[in-house]
């Protein structure tokens, strides 16, 4: 069971301790749950008072959760990819207001379910996610971490404040996966852009990525076209023949600014 899809099912009581408690769920809190598996976490968040969605692809795990929380009215199961699912308040749970998310990330989806999990986050008021242990590391990396900085980091950083909250070993699961993974806590920030204009920038950060050897000035004007001779002037200033690897959030959000001045939101 779970095969296909590739999960692995954690049985630590201590580290489900430690998400629930790292989730902070109060009574009546609305909170997403991707990838429910058997229902171990599941229970937790129940016991805290939570109403929760919980979102499973695989049918015969859905089978088991709808007869072991058969009797649970805070309980919602929704058999869908994740990735294709409406992710407003509305949807999951018949209300508007954030919504917290946990999840277990399964390995193989990890990076594109974070960039939709950014892509949703003024609806969210807080994450708790599992994930790769090198994940985790390229999530808070820094321009002097080398290739584990990339496309998520900036995007990551630019939209939550992070905390590491434990390292979970391969023998917390079943069947124990190959990697070690790590438990996230993300708050999020205060937007500084709209929300058109945000997508913009995260579409910005994966395309400078796409060729993150060669440097920056070349990949904009392969990707924005000819540059008028101020902004292309302003722009050598703030790169200074650097690369995209090479850029903080916070110079790749002042280049993405410079390339889009004046052009609303």
């Amino acid at each position: 069971m779970g095969k296909r899809y590739g999960q692995h099912f954690l049985r630590s009581p201590a580290v489900l301790e430690a998400i629930a408690a790292g989730a902070e769920i109060g009574p009546g809190e609305p909170v997403l749950e991707i990838g429910p598996g058997e229902g171990a976490l599941t229970e937790r968040l129940l016991t805290a008072g939570a109403d929760v969605a919980a979102v499973e692809i695989d049918p015969a795990l859905c089978v088991k959760l709808r007869e072991r929380f058969a009797a649970v009215s805070r309980f919602r199961l929704i058999e869908a990819d994740v990735l294709q699912l409406d992710l407003s308040p509305q949807h999951l749970f018949g209300s508007a207001g954030l919504y917290a998310v946990i999840a277990n990330l399964p390995y193989y989806l990890t990076t594109p379910l974070l960039f939709r999990l950014i892509a949703e986050r003024r609806r969210l008021s807080r994450l708790v996610l599992m994930v790769q242990r090198e994940i985790a590391t390229r999530l808070v990396a820094s321009p002097r971490d080398g290739k584990d900085y990339g496309a998520l980091s900036v995007a990551a950083q630019h939209t939550f404040r992070m905390k590491r909250l434990l390292d979970v070993p391969p023998g917390a699961f079943r069947p124990p996966p190959k990697v070690d993974s790590a438990v996230v806590r993300f708050v999020p920030r205060e937007p500084q852009l709209p929300p058109a204009r945000e997508a913009r920038f995260l579409a910005y950060v994966k395309a400078m990525f796409i060729h993150r050897r060669k440097l920056m000035l070349g990949n904009l004007k392969r990707g924005y076209g000819p540059l008028d001779g101020e902004r292309l002037a302003a722009l050598e200033r703030l790169i200074a023949g650097r690369r995209a690897d090479a850029l903080t959030p916070e110079e790749h959000l002042a280049v993405f600014e410079l390339l889009h001045e004046g052009a609303g939101t």
